[in-house]
C-alpha cells in the first residue's frame, strides 16, 4: 500500500499561503512596471500578471492533491483554485487602489493622458471619428476616485468570474478521486 505524505498543511493553509504568494507577485510585478514607467501599468502588461496569479492557483490544487497522496475531487480543486485566485486578485486591487489613492494621488490623471493620447491617435489613424472622440474625452475628464473604485470592485467581480471559467476547465485535468479515499484534511 502506498504511503501518504505527511503534512500539516491544511487546505486552509494551502490556499492563504498560495495565495498570498500570488498576491505578493502581483504587487512586485506592478511596483517594477510603475518604477519602468508608469504608463505600463495601463497597457497590456498586467495580463502578465494575471497568467501567473492563475498559474500559482492551478498550483495550490496541485499541491492540495500531492498532500493529500495524490487525490483530489474535482470540485476541490475548482475551489482550492478559485479561492487562491480570489485573495490574489483582492490583494493585487488593494494595491492598485492604494496605488491611485495613496502612493501617487496623480496616477489617475497619467491614466488619463495616456488615454487621450491612445484616442487622438485613433482619431488620426480614422479607428473613430468626431462624434466618438468628444463622447470618449468627456468620460474620460469626467472620471475620478469614485469611479475608479467602481470599476476595480467591478473588475474584481469579472476577473474571478472569468478564473472561475478557467479553473472549471483546468480542474478536469488535477483531480484524480477515488471513491474509497477521503480526504485527509
Amino acid at each position: 500500500m502506498e504511503e501518504l505524505e505527511k503534512s500539516d498543511l491544511t487546505p486552509r493553509d494551502i490556499i492563504f499561503r498560495y495565495g498570498l504568494i500570488a498576491g505578493g507577485f502581483a504587487i512586485l510585478f506592478t511596483f517594477v512596471l510603475y518604477m519602468i514607467d508608469p504608463a505600463l501599468i495601463f497597457g497590456y502588461t498586467p495580463w502578465i500578471a494575471l497568467a501567473v496569479l492563475m498559474g500559482i492557483s492551478v498550483l495550490a490544487s496541485v499541491k492540495r492533491k500531492s498532500v493529500n497522496g495524490g487525490q483530489i475531487a474535482y470540485g476541490d480543486a475548482v475551489v482550492t483554485s478559485l479561492a487562491t485566485f480570489s485573495i490574489g486578485e483582492t490583494i493585487s486591487t488593494l494595491f492598485m487602489m492604494l496605488m491611485y489613492f495613496v502612493i501617487d494621488k496623480s496616477l489617475l490623471g497619467k491614466m488619463k493622458e495616456i488615454q487621450m493620447d491612445k484616442m487622438d491617435s485613433m482619431l488620426r489613424n480614422g479607428t473613430i471619428n468626431k462624434v466618438q472622440y468628444t463622447a470618449a474625452q468627456s468620460s474620460i475628464e469626467n472620471m475620478n476616485g469614485n469611479t475608479i473604485l467602481f470599476y476595480s470592485i467591478t473588475g474584481v467581480i469579472v476577473i474571478i468570474i472569468i478564473g472561475l471559467l478557467i479553473f472549471l476547465l483546468t480542474s478536469i485535468f488535477i483531480k484524480n478521486e477515488s471513491p474509497f479515499k477521503k480526504e485527509l484534511n
